[in-house]
């Protein structure tokens, strides 16, 4: 009886220890991507850091979504193994046991990737953590305005369009006018090609005196990819009744002066009505 006791506690032991080193083992895994928002054709590194305390390592895998496309195994010769995935090109010069660097990436990457590391035996411990990656392309050039007419009045229908040149994914508009948000319809993204849409952007708004400041309407489009891409052009517009500003003749202190040669007629006419007086009264 004692003796199976003995061989119990014995056995519970190694059981505590085998599986508090496990928890202890392997750690911190973590996978970091750099940049996360990835210019199409550009390059992005994925770095992969975790401790290993006193175990030693048995593999690194890289995996886009299910499939693994790059593998480390020190103790392989070579250490290193890329598999084939369509859209990607693995840089193995840069590439090691925490790092995979990725060039010329392509849309199709866009989504999760993960890295997962093993320990060798005994332990055999396995962790992993994931991160998303997305690839976009920006408009190649500046949103642009364009309007019915260039000259309004209060009350008219202000018709304008903005449009955004391609990009994945298409870019969100927005109309201002005189630094004020205004309502507008809904944006219309529109393809042209399998990859990359167009973005357009209709405004229709009936005219106040609110609208005019000075009277000018200065019309905003901005485009919009949240924390990657803003680009804001304008169009200024005139009012059709614009004042035609008057010349005025300014003293040094500021005080309204007529000229000298208007003074003349003035005296003139007081001398010929003081005449008239002067025969009537006769």
């Amino acid at each position: 009886m004692v003796i199976m006791l003995v061989k119990y506690w014995i056995i519970t032991v190694f059981v505590v220890f085998f599986k508090f080193k496990d928890t202890i083992a392997l750690k911190n895994v973590k996978l970091t991507i750099q940049p996360a928002i990835v210019q199409y054709l550009s390059h992005s590194t994925l770095r992969c850091s975790y401790e290993l305390e006193d175990d030693i390592l048995y593999s690194v895998k890289w995996y886009r979504g299910l499939l693994e496309f790059y593998r480390y195994t020190p103790s392989e010769h070579p250490s290193t193994k890329v598999f084939p995935f369509e859209g990607i090109t693995v840089d193995e010069s840069s590439s090691n046991s925490t790092q995979v660097v990725l060039r010329n990436i392509e849309f199709n990457l866009s989504g999760n990737f993960s890295c997962e590391v093993t320990t060798d035996l005994p332990h055999m411990v396995t962790g992993v953590d994931q991160q998303s990656m997305i690839v976009i392309q920006l408009p190649e050039s500046s949103p642009k305005i364009s309007v019915g007419r260039d000259i309004m009045n209060t009350g008219d229908l202000l018709r304008a369009n903005c449009s955004s040149p391609p990009s994945r994914p298409p870019v969100t508009l927005q109309f201002k006018l005189n630094d004020r948000m205004v309502a507008q319809n809904d944006p219309y993204p529109f393809r042209k090609s399998s990859e990359r849409s167009w973005s357009d952007l209709a405004l229709e708004l009936v005219l106040n005196d609110l609208h005019f400041e000075n009277g000018r309407l200065v019309l905003h489009c901005i485009a919009i990819l949240p924390e990657v891409y803003q680009e804001e052009v304008q169009l200024e517009l005139a009012s059709a009744k614009d004042p035609i500003p008057q010349q005025r003749v300014r003293s040094q202190n500021g005080v309204k002066k007529a000229p000298e040669q208007t003074k003349l007629p003035y005296i003139l006419l007081c001398s010929f009505l003081l005449r008239s007086a002067i025969v009537g009264i006769s």
